[in-house]
């Protein structure tokens, strides 16, 4: 259903829906500041104030969560007053059947760690760019991305900051405790990361800046792990693992960079790493910009084997070599000193 457009202001100037999320902030003149931890830059004239779904539901959109490739994550208002999430997902290939697979798995056996399913529904005015499938959730605060990155902006630092060892253990056990559902439930998330733990409402923090690296204590520990787009269900015993290019780079198993079926540890080293991010407040590996796109595989996994000053075991060379799926070679220096270290 097409939406009426306001006529520009002048010649060229960006057309404005009249339900746009900007309209309706506006209040005598005033903008709202919306959503405390929105995405930067975000142009609000492109998104509605309200979603309208085919059933006749209606959710006033009171902010936006998350902007990602695949999808736009609203804060959202039912007709009864109830705050929940409406993630619309967009034009570009993508299926939902998989995280509609994982979200209704979690809602026949839900956890309090994990992301709760409300309803799944078609809109009548989807944002532009953008498909008519709305998943409707359990609404939550920031991630632990966006915390991190509000409080460096706080203290003007060009240093990141990072959380107390009491928070690490105590938001740490709440992952962990999710993760271990998801492995009950058969599941692998795959796509593990900070931006992906977010904390179940506005929650407040302190910092303390007279360290040599400024620390976050939070209020409240309460998380949920996010955003199932990359789940998968474990393979039936008897049959073939697949061999897949899963979990962002930053955060991908040494078995995922060796052509090799990703497994339940797979997650477990993609929280290690997130682990040691709320340490640190930085990637533990990170990729090197400078090398071409051709490249950046193999000087990612380079550079996971020189920091852990680590071999690689060599039955899991064997297979990898016998399955022929690898992204990197083991003729650059780096990679052949470590496995003759290992050989011999």
């Amino acid at each position: 259903m097409q939406r009426p457009l306001v006529s520009p202001a002048k010649k060229n100037a960006t057309l404005l829906y009249a339900d746009s999320l900007e309209a309706a902030m506006q209040k005598d003149g005033v903008q709202s500041p919306g959503y405390e931890y929105e995405p930067i830059g975000l142009d609000k004239k492109v998104h509605p104030a309200v979603l309208k779904l085919w059933t006749g539901e209606e959710y006033k959109v009171r902010g936006v969560f998350g902007l990602g490739g695949f999808s736009v994550a609203y804060r959202v208002r039912d007709q009864n007053g109830q705050l929940s999430a409406a993630k619309v997902i967009s034009q570009r290939p993508y299926s939902t059947h998989c995280e509609l697979n994982t979200l209704r798995k979690i809602k026949e056996n839900s956890h309090p760690n994990l992301l709760l399913l409300h309803s799944v529904g078609r809109l009548t005015n989807p944002p532009p760019g953008y498909t008519n499938e709305v998943i409707i959730t359990e609404a939550c605060g920031p991630s632990i991305k966006e915390i991190l990155l509000k409080a460096r902006r706080e203290t003007g630092n060009t240093a990141p900051c990072s959380f107390s060892m009491d928070n690490i253990k105590r938001i740490g056990r709440k992952i962990g405790e999710a993760m271990l559902h998801l492995e009950k439930l058969n599941l692998y998330h795959l796509d593990l990361k900070t931006s992906n733990v977010v904390f179940t409402s506005n929650v407040k923090y302190e910092m303390d800046l007279n360290l040599t690296q400024t620390i976050i204590t939070m209020s409240d520990f309460d998380i949920k792990v996010i955003d199932y787009l990359s789940s998968m269900t474990h393979s039936k015993p008897g049959y073939p693992k697949p061999v897949m290019l899963v979990q962002p780079r930053n955060m991908r198993a040494p078995e995922v960079f060796m052509g090799l079926p990703h497994n339940e540890k797979s997650d477990v080293w993609s929280m290690g790493c997130l682990m040691a991010e709320l340490y640190t407040g930085k990637l533990l590996f990170s990729s090197n910009n400078i090398v071409p796109d051709s490249q950046k595989e193999q000087s990612h996994f380079e550079t996971m084997i020189s920091m852990m000053n680590a071999s690689v075991p060599i039955e899991m060379i064997k297979e990898s070599n016998q399955r022929g799926k690898c992204s990197w070679t083991s003729t650059s220096p780096m990679i052949a000193k470590k496995l003759t270290t290992r050989i011999h």
